[in-house]
């Protein structure tokens, strides 16, 4: 006698299935977070480098922090990035993988000539940003580089963090001022809906943050970090022992 396998039911077919979503609905926000954390990991070896450059440069330039921006007479060393590229040596070292531009192997576009690792017209960079109270602004020609011995704890001040512009400070976090300047994830400390001054890429950066509601940061000691977003935005209202602002420690 033959026997006749029974084959699944509709029943056991559609229960299979809802498995199988549910799983899925599970795994995926799962493997999404899991990703994330690998960018996590690769921007932070980005930003110990060029923690570990800024350190060389102050050991070979008199013991002062390089300017996020100065007067120069070779074009390389305007812009902060430009001044520590002969210890990093890699442009892609400027570009955080979870920031919305990505380094295009080339470095010839508008804003090249000032040493700031660009794309296409895009003057921002890959998403690091010098902190203004340690890599000091001299546009003006009369502000000179700040001295490593006015750090008095260089393991808990920032020089470098991941932002939207070249440079910023505190107050550019809450004033989104000229250049859409803005802290990662500022919308997770505070609700503020800034859509009528970002859009695209730059208001999701700005809503959901860089890497798991956080930002990774390099300290004046060479050392790099993460914090959560809303960590880093209250310490704009810190008076004492801002990790900021040298000047409080």
């Amino acid at each position: 006698m033959i026997k006749i396998k029974k084959g699944f039911t509709l029943i056991e077919l559609l229960v299979v299935i809802a498995i199988i979503a549910i799983l899925a609905a599970i795994l995926f926000p799962v493997f999404a977070q899991a990703r994330e954390k690998a960018r996590q990991t690769n921007c932070l070896s980005n930003m110990k480098n060029i923690g570990t450059a800024i350190i060389l440069y102050i050991d070979d330039n008199h013991e002062t922090y390089p300017q996020a921006y100065g007067a120069a007479t070779q074009y390389e060393v305007c812009f902060w990035t430009g001044k520590i590229f002969p210890y990093v040596k890699d442009w892609k070292m400027y570009y955080c993988p979870s920031h919305y531009y990505s380094y295009d192997g080339s470095i010839t576009a508008d804003f090249a000539g000032y040493g700031q690792p660009s794309q296409g017209n895009n003057a921002l960079g890959g998403g690091y940003t010098a902190n203004g109270d340690v890599l000091t602004d001299n546009r003006a020609g009369n502000v000179a580089p700040l001295k490593a011995a006015r750090v008095k704890s260089p393991s808990n001040v920032v020089s470098v963090y991941e932002g939207s512009n070249w440079m910023m400070n505190d107050s550019a976090w809450a004033n989104l001022g000229s250049y859409g300047c803005y802290l990662p994830g500022t919308y997770l400390a505070n609700n503020v809906d800034r859509s009528n001054v970002l859009s695209g890429d730059a208001l999701s950066d700005y809503n959901n943050g860089r890497h798991n509601e956080g930002i990774n940061l390099v300290y004046c000691d060479g050392h790099a970090g993460f914090e959560k977003s809303a960590t880093v935005f209250s310490w704009m209202n810190t008076t004492s022992k801002n990790p900021m602002r040298p000047t409080t420690w």
